[in-house]
């Protein structure tokens, strides 16, 4: 094979692995409410505008992390305070700024649905967030394994909490979630 060949062969490659090129597919076996499709099959999902939520130059970068274990018993929804996930920012005397909040941690699921993730902003969720029944999943492994997810919204004038919020899906009396290793890095820009 020729080098052009095997250097364009590798990139596609690695862009389906990246999930870039070929579509997403699926090999989930986790029951929830949500049938999974067959594996292998394209997952296609209906099309909404992107949220725009940019940002300028740099201000300050606030960073909180724990080595500490954090576990909880199932949920059904309701949400649960990651203890010490939480960073109080001062907004600008005038207009916004734009906050990026990065969430990674160490994390472990056992149940029938999977461990959801939110950012609160001043109590409320914050994008990525969907009010239709289908939480954002930060995992549904019965292993240990690390995750990451990131949120974005703006602040005006006055103090706001920022804090992470767990949940679980499944049935409350057999779910429980455990977080441990975590760092949430809060990027703030003009």
């Amino acid at each position: 094979m020729s080098n052009q060949r095997t250097l364009a062969f590798a990139v596609v490659a690695s862009l389906a692995t990246l999930g870039l090129v070929g579509g997403a597919t699926t090999t989930s076996t986790a029951s929830s409410d949500r049938p999974a499709p067959p594996v292998g099959q394209r997952v296609v999902a209906k099309a909404t505008a992107p949220v725009k939520c940019d940002g300028g130059a740099l201000k300050k970068l606030s960073t909180r992390l724990s080595a500490d274990p954090f576990s909880f018993a199932g949920t059904a929804g309701a949400d649960v305070a990651v203890t010490g996930a939480q960073v109080a920012l001062t907004g600008p005397p005038k207009g916004t700024d734009t906050v990026l909040v990065t969430f990674t941690a160490e994390t472990y699921y056992t149940g029938s649905g999977w461990m959801s993730l939110e950012l609160h902003k001043d109590g409320v969720p914050a994008a990525p967030y969907a009010d239709n029944g289908s939480p954002f999943a930060f995992t549904s492994e019965a292993s240990y394994h690390g995750d990451s997810a990131q949120f974005c919204t703006r602040i005006g004038k006055g103090t706001h909490i920022l804090a992470i919020q767990a949940s679980t899906t499944g049935n409350s009396s057999t779910d429980s979630g455990w977080i441990d290793d975590w760092t949430m890095s809060v990027l703030r820009f003009e």
